[in-house]
């Protein structure tokens, strides 16, 4: 028996491989991704260093599309219930998948995650964890922070206009790659959640300049956002003044920007 299902699983696992061709041909004719780049210097997907890509997560559609899109060697962190679902399990394997338990403790992912890095694989996440269809971001997970910081591997942020829509050609936009460094002065946990909300904050715009086809406007690289709203001392009638006036409540570079 053990042999028989190890006959099943490689056949299984050659499948996939074919499947994800197929997928790969499928992307390219059905949504003709169009690809804007923030730096001149940085006009081609494919990944020639181990990085870690990161980008917003509108559908179910996004990681096989990030897969098509993006050349060279890679695996995808995948939620573990999902990635153990018997009916998809094969090609989360053929996709180099890293399962990650979402719903708890997990660092198994992040152990794993290394491994594919040093082999010479990017590791694409998607931080938000879970899709969001009404144009905003949630949170992001500071666990790519984490492996990012730990290993030295540059991310890479990828913002995608998300409308998968028959005759819709899909647009994206390539950040340039971005080491993650310990901020000193700073607790380890409190600087992980500050890198990946300023990270948040970048590929939210990334997206808001795919679906405008225009990365003319999108601020520096180096940009550093106020992610956190200041909390000035003030005295009980500016408070009020403050609470009951909309035009002095505090507004991320995205509102700012219109996004």
């Amino acid at each position: 028996m053990s042999l028989l299902k190890k006959a099943v699983d490689d056949f299984l696992y050659a499948f996939g491989k074919f499947s994800i061709v197929l997928v790969r041909f499928y992307m390219y004719v059905v949504y003709r991704p169009k690809a804007h780049f923030v730096d001149k210097s940085i006009q081609t997907n494919k990944l020639k260093e181990p990085c870690i890509v990161i980008a917003n997560h509108t559908t179910i559609v996004d990681p096989p599309f990030i897969l098509s899109i993006l050349k060279g060697k890679k695996s995808i962190v995948i939620a573990k219930d999902w990635y153990e679902k018997p009916g998809i399990n094969w090609i989360c394997r053929a996709a180099n998948g890293v399962p990650c338990d979402r719903f708890n403790l997990d660092t198994e992912w992040a152990l794993l995650a290394k491994k594919e890095l040093k082999k010479g694989r990017s590791v694409v996440i998607f931080p938000e964890g879970k899709c969001r269809e009404d144009g905003d971001l949630n949170e992001f997970k500071s666990g790519f922070a984490f492996l990012a910081r730990s290993t030295g591997y540059p991310v890479v942020s990828i913002g995608l206009d998300g409308k998968y829509t028959f005759g819709h050609r899909i647009h994206y936009v390539v950040d340039v790659p971005r080491k993650i460094e310990r901020t000193k002065g700073v607790s380890s946990s409190v600087d992980l959640e500050n890198q990946s909300a300023q990270l948040r904050e970048r590929v939210k715009l990334l997206k808001a300049a795919a679906i405008r086809h225009n990365v003319l406007t999108l601020p520096s690289p180096e940009t550093v956002y106020d992610v956190v709203p200041p909390v000035p001392e003030v005295t009980e009638p500016q408070a009020a003044q403050v609470s009951s006036d909309p035009t002095l409540a505090y507004k991320s570079p995205c509102e700012q920007a219109g996004v």
